[in-house]
């Protein structure tokens, strides 16, 4: 037989080998499809015998997370984080998972879940998911997944393999040692002094526990805060153990100085004492030391730099009752309101008028005519630092309409919880929102600064 024959009849074979594979194929019908894709990849899911390591940043400019997933053929899944909120609920849990397959395959956790918590921080602006589309597996075996809802820019992960050393990845002891350490100041705002043990320099910090940021606004000698400067640095970081590593270094000198802050490794939490008020507050600090070498301590402050100057940019502030919480972190809005009839806001003045400088304290209220009454005390203070003290007129100035009659024992209630003990303490939530914390009570007030 020629070799021209051959080679059709092998051609011959070819395709119909080719249209069997495709008549094979399309012999199922599109959910069969479907249910196999899904099952494939719930099989990927479950393979690892240790479940698989993510390490999640929700959006750029935020840190990051080590999570640990462990996917069961229940369709549960386990989710292991350091995420210290809520009483440690998203340390260990397990919650339920489908895969669906619409236009692609989808991953989604069902349950409200450390994923869900993230997504709904910021009025759910924040950038986290809870449903992923699958997109494939890399030569590695990682398996790498988007972000459903982020429609623009997608967040990309992907799930690595995970082998039983990654546990000692999460940063659970830290994590709850630092929440333990806002307990005796019940300020919503924890400023953080990280001290040096060798060296008389003090650095004022913020930790942001969900957005995994930490802000440094001010250093300054250990035996001054006043004899400081401001910093304007940020980073994003992630929780490795027993280590805060930050994604940017701080570097400089301060007084002589060196400055070098790669990671913070906290290693033992000790309490202390504070007195503050008629009582003592249990005050934690954490030993341990920087990526320098260098011996630190770090420990819940008092002090806020950003808190001291709240009245040197601002001249109005207005706190809307729901931004007033009572010793429990519960708004006292309501209660306000039986109190003092018609009550819609507490104001607090540093304006220059006609009659000379208003400095005044109170609260405006709607009359029952809808008119608006503002009552007011004067008042003269001492701020020293972030600690301001009031001396009060004996009576409210009524602004506004001022036939309206008006209940002076209700605001004195909440003006004296305000300023008990001569220890109002002010902190910088954001550039325009502070914080007014009284240690004594344990009330705040938010108050919006224009």
């Amino acid at each position: 037989m020629s070799v021209r024959i051959l080679s059709f009849l092998a051609l011959i074979t070819l395709f119909v080998s080719c249209n069997d594979d495709d008549a094979r194929v399309f012999e199922k019908d599109a959910d069969t499809r479907a249910a196999e894709a899904v099952a494939a990849l719930k099989e990927k899911l479950m393979a690892p015998p240790d479940g698989w390591l993510l390490k999640y940043r929700p959006e750029s400019g935020s840190g990051s997370y080590y999570v640990l997933l462990k996917f069961n053929d229940n369709n549960t899944v386990n989710i292991k984080t350091d995420l210290g909120v809520d009483e440690g609920e998203y340390f260990d849990q397990t919650i339920t998972y489908r895969i669906d397959n619409s236009l692609g395959l989808e991953l989604i956790f069902e349950n409200y879940s450390f994923f869900s918590y993230l997504f709904e921080q910021d009025q759910a602006s924040f950038g986290a998911e809870f449903e992923f589309n699958y997109v494939n597996e890399t030569g590695d075996g990682d398996l790498v997944f988007n972000s459903k809802s982020d429609v623009s820019s997608p967040t990309v992960i992907a799930l690595q393999q995970a082998v039983p050393q990654h546990a000692d990845l999460l940063g659970v002891a830290v994590s709850e040692n630092i929440s333990k350490m806002t307990e005796g100041l019940a300020a919503l705002t924890t400023v953080l002094k990280l001290s040096y043990t060798q060296k008389d320099v003090a650095l004022y910090l913020n930790l942001d526990d969900f957005r995994r940021t930490i802000t440094i606004n001010y250093i300054s000698s250990k035996s001054s805060s006043q004899n400081g400067q401001k910093l304007n640095f940020s980073s994003p970081y992630i929780l490795e153990g027993n280590s805060i590593i930050l994604d940017e270094p701080l570097t400089g000198s301060f007084m002589g100085n060196s400055i070098s802050i790669e990671s913070i490794r906290l290693d033992q939490l000790t309490s202390s004492v504070a007195e503050i008020c008629a009582d003592t507050l249990n005050i934690y600090n954490y030993t341990g030391s920087l990526s320098s070498n260098d011996q630190i301590v770090l420990e819940t402050s008092i002090f806020d730099p950003e808190g001291s100057s709240f009245n040197q940019s601002f001249e109005v502030f207005r706190c809307p009752l729901r931004n007033i919480f009572d010793e429990e972190g519960f708004s006292a809005i309501q209660q306000i309101e039986e109190d003092i009839e018609g009550a819609l806001e507490l104001q607090m003045y540093f304006i220059d008028t006609q009659n000379g400088p208003l400095e005044a304290l109170g609260f405006s209220i709607q009359n029952a005519n809808a008119s608006i009454t503002f009552a007011l005390r004067d008042f003269t203070y001492i701020l020293d630092q972030n600690r301001i003290q009031f001396d009060f007129a004996p009576d409210y100035t009524l602004y506004g309409d001022t036939t309206a009659t008006v209940n002076p024992a209700a605001m004195n209630k909440y003006l004296d919880i305000f300023s008990e003990g001569g220890n109002t303490y002010i902190y910088r939530y954001s550039d325009t929102i502070y914080e007014f914390y009284n240690p004594c009570n344990g009330w705040s007030f938010f108050f919006f600064a224009s």
